[in-house]
């Protein structure tokens, strides 16, 4: 079943309405009325019943803006929102027309990196594709545009997409400056691409596929020095040569405590920041990663950790030394075992931690850590636990022997954790005292993360935070601090904090 429509004025007013303990924020040009925070759907999976159950709960709650991609998940974070919007407009829960859709398209990774190789063997490349890397391209023509559209209304089940932006076009730039291409020479071509695509986009729009469309790129708040700065007053002025009743309506960029430029970098003409020409020309505002920032080129997670136990280097280190004497003992019997296929799996798998053991302490921190863990530490576990269970071994004593020595690997992938989240504990403490210290208007606010949503909430000209909600638990959490009413004053100049990551 394709839902039909669209989000509009009258029906957004009306969802806000019937959720008197929020605010809502008219999204620029857009009309539209929308929640101060929106679902942001970075990580979200079809798959998962925790994602689908926190999305239900953010919707039924007063939330109503969703911000997915073509890319999150590989397609299925915006099969789970086609799943839950259908299931809710179905049962009258919601109109479709009350909650509007965010998503984008650009990269070409998973599903779409795979299309694009098959339409090389078939000399139909996509045209201006960007080769970034080894597994990601990217590309913003008009032609890819109109197939991603195609698959992103599929994934939705939707007839018409609200807001649909270009996901970092800037990879172009990048691109660019890595193959030593002159700055002036690439510019020009990066704009007459973002030409192309919006002259394609209007298009889009008259068909009824999208209502109105955008930009979602890192570089907005850049300085003008940087190779891959992306200009709004050069955009506006290509949307503007296009017509003069342009689409062109919603921009997406980057800003939490530690990354304040869009406010404080002055980087258009007649010494203007990101968020005064954005407001002088009604362009609406969303924010992403407001929970996670980028300073010193390191990753610096705004919230608060759940420390269940505190671990340190020595306690660890212990952990190491006891299971690489039970490795010994089941080599042994791992080699009279036989089955040398098996035996290298075993190997290559399950006894990673070795490498583990040289390096774990330096990691830069958690966020480092977990990335590490959940890409590769945790899946060659469950690979290995699994070709365990699989291979039937007629030596049960070896089997259990395995097993628990997965466990003890598991134990300590649970200490490195908590290593990291007592250290990161200590330094979102750091930033909570500074934050009162600096801005005590944001003292009442229970936890860092809400902290850092309160500033940007309180923020003239942003109209949605987009944050991650993974689970229930953290829209309740992102639900209580909405019901905080601010006043849009926060002066980011004045708030000079600089983590020590």
């Amino acid at each position: 079943m394709i839902l039909k429509g669209f989000a509009s004025k009258n029906s957004t007013n009306i969802f806000a309405e019937s959720n008197t303990e929020f605010t809502y924020n008219i999204l620029g040009k857009t009309d539209l009325l929308v929640s101060e925070v929106g679902f942001g759907s970075y990580r979200i999976d079809v798959r998962s019943s925790l994602n689908r159950e926190a999305l239900k709960k953010a919707l039924l709650s007063g939330i109503n803006l969703i911000d997915t991609s073509s890319t999150y998940t590989d397609g299925n974070s915006e099969l789970l929102v086609g799943d839950v919007l259908k299931e809710l407009a179905t049962d009258n829960m919601l109109s479709r027309e009350s909650i509007v859709i965010v998503t984008k398209g650009g990269y070409l990774q998973g599903q779409n990196f795979t299309l694009s190789q098959l339409r090389k063997k078939d000399n139909k490349p996509f045209k201006d594709l960007v080769e970034y890397q080894k597994g990601l391209e990217h590309c913003i023509h008009p032609e890819f545009l109109e197939d991603q559209i195609q698959r992103s209304l599929d994934r939705l089940g939707l007839e018409t997409i609200d807001i649909y932006l270009l996901h970092n076009p800037e990879y172009y730039l990048k691109w660019a400056k890595n193959n030593n291409i002159d700055i002036e020479v690439a510019r020009k071509e990066y704009y007459l691409r973002i030409k192309k695509a919006f002259e394609h986009l209007e298009k889009e729009v008259q068909k009824g596929r999208i209502k109105y469309y955008g930009i979602s790129s890192n570089t907005f708040p850049s300085s003008t020095d940087d190779f891959d700065f992306t200009s709004l007053e050069k955009v506006i002025e290509i949307a503007k040569e296009i017509s003069s009743n342009n689409h062109f309506s919603v921009i997406e960029f980057p800003m939490n405590l530690a990354e304040t430029n869009a406010y404080t970098n002055v980087n258009q003409s007649n010494n203007m920041t990101l968020l005064q020409l954005a407001q002088s020309n009604n362009i609406g505002i969303l924010i992403n990663r407001p929970l996670n920032a980028i300073f010193d080129n390191k990753l610096i997670t705004l919230a608060e950790p759940t420390v269940q136990y505190s671990s340190d280097a020595p306690i660890i280190n212990n952990e190491f030394k006891k299971i690489l004497i039970q490795e010994k003992m089941i080599f042994k019997e791992l080699k009279h075992y036989g089955d040398k296929a098996f035996l290298s799996k075993i190997e290559n798998n399950l006894f990673i931690y070795e490498e583990l053991n040289k390096d774990w302490i330096d990691f830069k921190n958690i966020a480092s850590w977990q990335a590490a863990l959940n890409q590769y530490f945790l899946p060659r576990l469950q690979y290995c636990r699994n070709l365990i269970t699989n291979s039937m071994l007629e030596d049960k004593n070896l089997e259990m022997e395995l097993f628990h020595f997965s466990d003890k690997i598991n134990n300590i992938f649970e200490l490195i954790t908590s290593y990291y989240n007592n250290e990161h504990l200590q330094l979102t403490h750091q930033i909570k005292t500074a934050i009162k210290k600096a801005m005590p208007e944001l003292s009442s606010a229970k936890n860092l993360s809400n902290m850092a949503i309160r500033a940007l909430r309180s923020t003239r000209g942003i109209n949605t935070v987009l944050v991650g909600m993974l689970q229930s638990s953290y829209v309740i959490d992102v639900i209580e601090e909405l019901k905080t009413p601010v006043n849009k004053d926060f002066k980011w100049d004045e708030f000079c904090f600089r983590p020590k990551a």
